[in-house]
């Protein structure tokens, strides 16, 4: 059985060699092929001249480089595109995730049958202001509006089996809501507390501006995991639930000019109604467009929106 490590890596030149020397000592007794498939994102630091360099003594080595800085989720999904192991493993490269969690993660896959597991960060290392404060608020947001049951959504540190990883397709920072996403296959999840260590070298890539882009991002996620394959619910639900307070508006303002004899020009609820209705007619017709969309989707590409996890004396 092969294991590929996906290392996305932007600016971590001073940590990388402590970083390959904990792989290879962790490795090193595993009766396990390991292959690294290191993602450099248009580092400026001499990231990339130092990996080529190690990688002339380790062919276990793989780099893909950037031409332009696309970020982690992007460096995710070229390294699960190109690793060819029968298990994937994601982590950063900053030092703060231990490679020595790696083999009790995978032991769940190989032994205990799970599809993807993922580090819980249960006593983590980091400033309370900057990084601990908005993570909180973010899985907070994420599991109230997701329903998933995960608890620590911001841990790269992650286990999966390669059926899994082929059905992703990552866009945007969906990196922070790949739980949540293999969540809603329906594979065998686990979770389970791992070491998290504090950043001794270089400086970190995240700031308080990465909690606006969850919750957009979270929008994308809800609407993906709920209405991706029934688009009109959504926008037909809402098309509808104006076209009620429309008829319930001219309703009323039918009784104000039957009863109070209200100039029916003059009064604002007459106004409202019109515009409600509008809004309905055109929230349905947003919702047929979706559906078509949607439907255009999956039959050009061939795409199922299922997953079949196993065939018997087909």
């Amino acid at each position: 059985m092969k294991i590929s490590i996906i290392l996305p890596i932007y600016n971590e030149r001073e940590n990388l060699p402590q970083l390959f020397r904990e792989i290879e000592e962790t490795f090193q007794n595993l009766p396990y092929q390991m292959e690294v498939v290191a993602v450099n994102d248009c580092s400026r630091d001499g990231s990339l001249e130092l990996m080529e360099e190690m990688a002339k003594s380790r062919p276990y080595l793989k780099i893909i480089s950037f031409f332009v800085n696309a970020g982690q989720t992007a460096a995710f999904d070229a390294g699960f595109k190109h690793a060819t192991g029968d298990i994937l493993v994601t982590m950063d490269s900053d030092l703060q995730n231990d490679p020595r969690d790696i083999p009790k993660m995978v032991d769940l896959i190989v032994n205990e049958g799970y599809d993807y597991v993922t580090g819980w960060r249960e006593k983590r290392q980091d400033g309370f202001v900057l990084r601990l404060l908005p993570s909180k608020i973010a899985n907070f947001i994420i599991r109230k509006v997701t329903k998933t049951k995960l608890k620590d959504l911001g841990c790269s540190l992650k286990v999966y089996r390669r059926q899994v990883v082929e059905h992703l397709h990552l866009y945007g920072e969906m990196h922070r809501f790949l739980g949540v996403l293999i969540e809603s296959m329906g594979v065998k999840v686990a979770q389970i507390p791992v070491n998290h260590r504090a950043r001794t070298a270089g400086v970190s890539k995240y700031g308080i501006n990465r909690t606006f882009k969850v919750v957009l991002d979270l929008l994308t996620v809800w609407f993906m995991k709920g209405y991706k394959t029934k688009p009109v619910y959504v926008f037909g639900g809402a098309g509808l639930f104006c076209f009620g307070l429309s008829f319930l508006s001219l309703g009323i303002s039918a009784y104000q000019k039957l009863v109070f004899e209200t100039k029916v020009h003059r009064n604002p609820l007459f106004i409202i109604s019109m515009v409600l209705m509008l809004v309905g007619v055109q929230m349905l017709a947003l919702g047929l467009i979706a559906d078509m969309l949607m439907r255009t989707y999956f039959e050009s590409q061939n795409i199922r929106p299922y997953i079949i996890g196993k065939k018997v004396n087909f």
